[in-house]
C-alpha cells in the first residue's frame, strides 16, 4: 500500500527495537545487531560491523512469535554511518525473499 507522506517515502517506517542477524554475500559468518526501523523497501540497524555502501547481505528478522515467519531478505547498503559507542548505524535497501 502507498501512503503519502513528507519526506517523499512511498512507504511509512515502522520503529522497531529487535535484533537482526546477517552475513556478506559470499560468506557464511554470521554478524548480528539491532534493527531500528523497518519499511517495505528498507530498514536501518546499529552495528559494530563498517559496512561499505553497496556492499550486498542476506538479513533475518525474528519475529519473537511462533505464529510469524522470520523476515527473510537480500539487501544493499545505502550507508554506514559511524554512531555512538563504536557501533554504526547501517541503511539498507531490500527485497524479502519468498
Amino acid at each position: 500500500m502507498i501512503i503519502a507522506n513528507d519526506n517523499n517515502r512511498s512507504f511509512t517506517r515502522m520503529d522497531v527495537n529487535c535484533g537482526v542477524r546477517f552475513k556478506l554475500n559470499g560468506s557464511n559468518d554470521l554478524k548480528y545487531g539491532t534493527l531500528h526501523n523497518l519499511s517495505a523497501q528498507g530498514l536501518s540497524f546499529h552495528t559494530k560491523e563498517d559496512l561499505p555502501q553497496k556492499t550486498q547481505l542476506f538479513i533475518e528478522v525474528n519475529s519473537g512469535g511462533l505464529n510469524v515467519p522470520p523476515l527473510m531478505a537480500n539487501a544493499y547498503v545505502l550507508r554506514c554511518d559511524e554512531a555512538q559507542n563504536g557501533e554504526f548505524e547501517v541503511a539498507c535497501s531490500m527485497q524479502i525473499s519468498a
